[in-house]
């Protein structure tokens, strides 16, 4: 990247990044409310988790990293919204014709809403620690990775989401709809193993399995970053393919809009 490319995509980032601090409030609003219901959830988790063997479990080890995921995955209208609002106050065309190239503009979007990805599933995850005494016995390095990857995933996906709607309203409610299926698929709602046998083979087309599953290696199984990085590897397989294929959508999603 060039000084020019750079020089347009920081300026793009800084003009979003201050769009975002806008609706801080509902970031506040979506780290809180998974705090607030995993109290309520803690005892049937735990209790699923004894009877899998995990006889010092609390609940906090499915709930906490269960619940960072799922409102991440509501969180990701931020993500729409900052593409959306580009059509809805015409100044799409205005910034492309201007001297920021598609790719800063497209780039300077996403590590906006991947920054708030990562911050939102973060604080979720520490203050929940402090909270529920959440205390994984494997690398917090691993999970750190696991998370940073996950919210980079739904990120992506939220892009898609904005290239196959032809409004806001409907990636919204397709984001609201997939979300719900992808994550209570993959396991943030409830473990995998207490799945039928078809529904946990089904799981596994779900990113959120794959984060849940390395998560659950990190938690009971002393795993570090080696032993999650079979799970960590499918990750960036679906981070690749979901960029790939925006990448090649992207133009044509957008003259949708237009």
């Amino acid at each position: 990247m060039n000084a020019v490319h750079f020089n347009g995509y920081l300026a793009t980032f800084r003009l979003n990044f201050k769009i975002e601090l806008r609706s801080i409030w509902l970031q506040a609003v979506i780290v809180a409310i998974p705090l607030i219901i995993i109290p309520f959830m803690l005892p049937s988790y735990r209790d699923s988790l004894r009877a899998q063997g995990h006889l010092g479990a609390n609940g906090s080890e499915q709930a906490l990293p269960g619940f960072a995921i799922l409102f991440a995955m509501f969180s990701l209208q931020l993500v729409l919204q900052l593409f959306f609002q580009e059509h809805e106050w015409h100044t799409w065309d205005r910034m492309r014709v201007s001297a920021v190239s598609l790719l800063d503009l497209v780039m300077a979007k996403l590590s906006v809403s991947s920054m708030v990805q990562v911050v939102q599933v973060a604080l979720v995850m520490l203050i929940g620690t402090a909270l529920y005494h959440y205390r994984p016995n494997g690398s917090v390095l691993a999970l750190a990775a696991v998370c940073l990857v996950i919210s980079i995933v739904l990120t992506l996906f939220g892009l898609l989401l904005y290239i196959f709607s032809s409004s806001q309203n409907m990636a919204m409610s397709f984001n609201n709809i997939l979300g719900m299926l992808l994550a209570g698929m993959g396991g943030a709602l409830s473990p995998v193993s207490g799945f039928p046998d078809w529904a946990q083979k089904l799981a596994k087309g779900s990113p959120v399995y794959w984060a849940m599953d390395a998560i659950g290696k990190i938690n009971f199984d002393h795993a570090g970053m080696a032993d999650v990085w079979p799970d960590l590897r499918i990750l960036l397989a679906f981070l690749l393919a979901l960029a790939l294929l925006a990448t090649v959508l992207f133009k044509r999603g957008v003259q949708r809009k237009e």
